[in-house]
């Protein structure tokens, strides 16, 4: 898109450049429709060149002067991949299951105080943490806590610190089958465009 708007602008600023020289090939062709032969019209006498003045650097160029276009090659530098999503947009097209990590926050009994703790537990990592995907369920025979989705374990260290400062220092990675959802990056201009 940058390169159509470049070339556009060049071949603008050509055209207001160009001065528009009259070819003398009217007569001629009134001539042929009308079956009339051409009159020939005096040639006019051609003035010598004028050369550009160059502007000196103290003062601004006169407006009849012509100015040489240089042209240059750019190095396009290619995007980063924060570049790319900025300019694209992240479109969710279904969600897979795959062998990952989760980090159980809480692992209790079978009572129904072991639920309430394993729930009290969720609203707090969800409180501190909402960008992450908290999971109350129970794990027969107890219920159990269990946040995020990591590809790696190295991936939920980072979280695994956060949630141990929270307060829940029993909280450890664990293997587990994580939700990934699988995303298509489409580009601004298609999403309009749909």
């Amino acid at each position: 898109m940058k390169q159509f708007i470049a070339t556009f602008i060049l071949l603008i600023a050509s055209l207001l450049t160009v001065q528009a020289q009259s070819v003398g090939h009217g007569a001629d062709i009134d001539a042929q429709i009308n079956s009339r032969p051409a009159q020939k019209q005096p040639k006019k006498p051609q003035a010598e060149p004028k050369k550009p003045v160059e502007p000196s650097s103290s003062e601004a160029a006169p407006s009849g002067t012509r100015m040489k276009m240089v042209l240059r090659k750019i190095k396009v530098r290619k995007k980063t991949p924060e570049e790319l999503a900025e300019t694209r947009t992240k479109v969710t097209k279904g969600v897979h299951h795959e062998q990952g990590f989760r980090i159980q926050v809480y692992a209790g009994g079978n009572t129904r105080i072991a639920r309430q703790q394993a729930e009290r537990a969720g609203q707090q990592v969800k409180a501190a943490m909402p960008n992450q995907p908290v999971y109350v369920h129970f794990y027969s025979p107890r219920w159990s806590c269990r946040v995020g989705n990591f590809k790696t374990y190295n991936s939920a260290l980072g979280t695994l610190r956060q949630i141990r400062r929270i307060g829940y220092k029993g909280a450890i990675i664990i293997r587990s089958t994580i939700t990934v959802k699988d995303v298509e990056y489409v580009d601004n201009d298609d999403a309009l465009d749909e």
